[in-house]
């Protein structure tokens, strides 16, 4: 197997976490633990719509998280705050307080009956970094892109 990495692609790697890194606090103003906590409710989303048969585009996906419909995708197989930590390695107690000020921002909703899902502002804060992050997962998708065609050469 040839080898096709070198120095400016990892180099690309690295740029691309730190940018996010730096978007998530510019744009969603929430610390990274937060940001990985709102992600893992929204991957939950995700997979359920996913298992269910459901195809959504970008602006369907976001479209549905700002309806009650979402709910009904979560509700049967709930999402619990013991689920969240143990997906992202963090004490309950820790994922409890993150979440507190998730839901108080309404990018997260929490209740023991439902469960988590998304919250009503979660749409309107989350776009515009997905946005960012899809243009930069795409130019680094290319650049690798590149360079396998460089290698086979």
């Amino acid at each position: 197997m040839k080898k096709f990495l070198n120095n400016e692609l990892i180099y690309s790697v690295i740029a691309h976490h730190i940018s996010h890194f730096l978007n998530v606090k510019k744009l969603v103003k929430h610390d990274y633990e937060s940001h990985m906590i709102l992600l893992t409710v929204y991957q939950h989303f995700l997979f359920q719509t996913t298992s269910k048969g459901k195809s959504l585009d970008w602006t369907e996906t976001f479209a549905v998280t700002e309806t009650e419909e979402h709910k009904k995708f979560m509700k049967n197989r709930k999402l619990t705050i013991f689920a969240v930590a143990n997906n992202v390695s963090m004490p309950q107690e820790t994922v409890r307080r993150k979440l507190e000020k998730l839901c108080s921002r309404q990018l997260l909703d929490y209740s023991k009956l439902d469960g988590l899902s998304l919250g009503k502002k979660f749409k309107e804060v989350i776009e515009p970094i997905g946005k960012a992050d899809g243009k930069d997962i795409l130019a680094l998708f290319e650049k690798f892109e590149k360079a396998k065609k460089n290698q086979i050469k």
